[in-house]
């Protein structure tokens, strides 16, 4: 959860998105930390069950959808209330051979609002972006023991 530290006040008020939501953990997190709405992308059903149970129990505003990450991107400009993401986390599994594909769709399909903050959690010692994004610079890594996290922003418009 180091990645609230960083993210600080940016997550109030925040359309959260969460990719590879496993147990959703990180959704709710950041609702808690006052995030208006989240909305976890999980592959496993029973998973995503559980953040529907949760989230109901909790009255938290957490949506979650079942499916693959790659196949439900995508679909997030035509969907829901079409507003636009200011926080993206990312915890794909360390042996995805996919990170360019994975930045690349959220570069192109994720609405995001200008400065949004996207967070890729990846392996320590591996440098796994190698591809130019049109929206998202690369801002910083964050290093936490076995796990780094690349963080990139979106460009304010005007700028």
């Amino acid at each position: 959860m180091a990645f609230f530290n960083i993210a600080g006040a940016r997550i109030e008020e925040a359309r959260f998105l969460d990719l590879f939501a496993g147990s959703g953990a990180f959704s709710f997190e950041a609702v808690s930390r006052g995030a208006a709405s989240a909305i976890a992308i999980e592959q496993d059903r029973k998973s995503v069950e559980t953040i529907i149970r949760l989230a109901k129990e909790w009255n938290a505003p957490v949506t979650a959808i079942a499916g693959d990450v790659f196949a439900e991107i995508p679909r997030l400009g035509g969907g829901f209330d079409r507003a636009l993401f200011d926080v993206v986390y990312a915890d794909p599994p360390y042996s995805l051979d996919r990170y360019d594909e994975l930045l690349a769709a959220i570069d192109r399909h994720v609405p995001l609002a200008d400065g949004a903050l996207i967070a890729i959690e990846h392996q320590r010692r591996t440098e796994p972006f190698t591809i130019e994004t049109k929206r998202l610079k690369t801002t910083r890594r964050a290093e936490y023991g076995e796990v780094w996290i690349t963080l990139f922003e979106v460009g304010v418009r005007g700028r």
